[in-house]
């Protein structure tokens, strides 16, 4: 069974031995925002700026915690919104091909 992006941020936090409250202290949000966070009853996911400030004091994968919150990070949603990429990714989902397939397709591209 794979973790949620509370329960990772949970799992994260006491694996360092952080409080709640420590915790929220150091993102700038509220204790209670934080415990409806790893608790899954805050229906809206964190703005990028906190998962990127979790990610960091975590140690923990900056992309990863967006895709469990179901994000997707400013940088990635202006190029993937360039005209044709919406296109290309649904071939790319449609041919089942994956992220390590596709670089490894520029790789070789890159070397001919």
């Amino acid at each position: 069974m794979s973790e949620n992006f509370g329960q990772r941020v949970r799992r994260l936090r006491e694996a360092k031995q952080l409080g709640l409250r420590e915790t929220a202290k150091k993102l700038d949000i509220s204790a209670a925002y934080l415990s409806r966070i790893e608790t899954s009853e805050e229906r809206t996911p964190p703005a990028e700026d906190v998962i990127q400030k979790l990610a960091d004091l975590l140690s923990d994968e900056f992309d990863e915690l967006m895709r469990l919150a179901g994000r997707i990070p400013s940088d990635v949603k202006e190029y993937i919104t360039k005209e044709g990429m919406p296109q290309f990714l649904r071939t790319a989902k449609e041919r089942k091909l994956t992220a390590k397939q596709l670089e490894e397709m520029l790789e070789a591209k890159k070397r001919k």
